[in-house]
């Protein structure tokens, strides 16, 4: 997915250190208190928090995206199954990653950021309420039915999204599920374990680190023979399933990646990442208003963001609407505008 990397650079920020000090964050410790869910989450490196999210409201917030798709009049028809096509859909990447077009400042996008049930995890694995939010997209699959399942889009592309110069727990990402999401349905697959090998990883394939070195933004790819190296250390592939309304988390170190839809059944996901506020430099609080100024989106670490560029490719059909619509200006609570980082705490 295109991303622009210049800003962060801009405003002076290390994004090789990422936060205020380069040390590992300090974390909730575990106790006999501790939920099932988040112990699952530091032994495997992934958890679903059930129900973050009453189901039914989950539910009216894929009508929501419904409503966005269908709002740009390219010929999508949510009822029309023959609409479902790439050239009656707004611009995305890979199976329906929905980044541009300032999607993440929707109301609907907002709304399901500002979730008490969504907040609560992260407060309880930071140990703090003082956190700030990405400006993360959308993932709205809509399956197509002229696509062979030897299309490209149905390829893995494991990765991570934390630079492998940075060794530590350091970010916890989320995904909060809107449609019921099976085995076939596309979404999060996770490779279990493999967080725990997180720097034997990288220090292993030290000979695959490219000419220029390791990534210093919070992404990277692995390979194949990574994750068989991985498979090899008792490590699996799970595909995460889930009802409307559960949060699915995993830690940042731990490989990846979205699968595309092998069924006829729509995904629809909002993808939501929190920090403690003390973790983000202060050119990067800066710099994230100047994007919501934009309603610019941004990637998922609010530490470390890199923006997404609001417009679609010009050969789009959606590019001189996108153009002409006005920005949004989403109502937000008071918790949101300190999760924005609008409002000091």
């Amino acid at each position: 997915m295109a991303t622009q990397t210049i800003a962060p650079q801009s405003v002076g920020v290390n994004l090789t250190a990422g936060h205020a000090a380069d040390l590992p964050p300090a974390v909730a410790p575990l106790t006999a208190d501790t939920p099932e869910w988040l112990n699952q989450f530091h032994a495997k490196g992934w958890t679903v928090v059930r129900g973050a999210v009453p189901r039914e409201k989950a539910l009216a917030y894929a009508d929501r995206g419904y409503d966005w798709l269908e709002s740009w009049n390219l010929g999508f028809d949510r009822k029309d199954r023959s609409t479902y096509k790439t050239d009656k859909l707004p611009w995305y990447a890979r199976s329906g990653l929905y980044a541009r077009y300032g999607v993440g400042h929707e109301q609907f996008v907002w709304d399901v950021r500002s979730e008490p049930g969504v907040i609560k995890p992260f407060e309880k694995i930071w140990g703090t309420d003082k956190l700030l939010v990405s400006f993360d997209g959308v993932n709205l699959s809509i399956p197509e039915k002229e696509r062979p399942k030897t299309h490209p889009m149905f390829a893995p592309w494991s990765h991570v999204d934390q630079s492998p110069l940075r060794r530590h727990f350091d970010c916890v990402q989320g995904i909060v599920n809107f449609l019921p999401n099976g085995p076939q349905d596309g979404g999060l697959m996770v490779l279990e374990g493999s967080s725990q090998f997180y720097n034997e990883l990288w220090d292993t394939f030290e000979h695959k680190k490219p000419a220029d070195g390791w990534h210093e933004w919070a992404q990277q790819n692995v390979d194949e023979e990574m994750c068989q190296w991985l498979e090899s250390k008792g490590c699996k592939w799970v595909k995460v399933c889930a009802e409307p309304g559960d949060l699915l988390l995993w830690d940042s170190r731990c490989i990846h990646y979205g699968a595309a839809p092998s069924s006829t059944n729509n995904r629809f996901a909002a993808y939501v990442c929190y920090k403690p506020e003390h973790m983000v430099p202060q050119q990067i609080k800066i710099w994230r208003r100047e994007l919501w100024e934009k309603k610019e989106g941004t990637t998922h670490d609010p530490a470390a963001p890199r923006s997404k560029p609001r417009l679609p490719p010009e050969e789009h059909a959606s590019y001189a609407e996108a153009v002409r619509r006005p920005l949004q200006e989403p109502v937000l609570s008071k918790r949101a505008q300190q999760l924005a980082g609008l409002v000091p705490y």
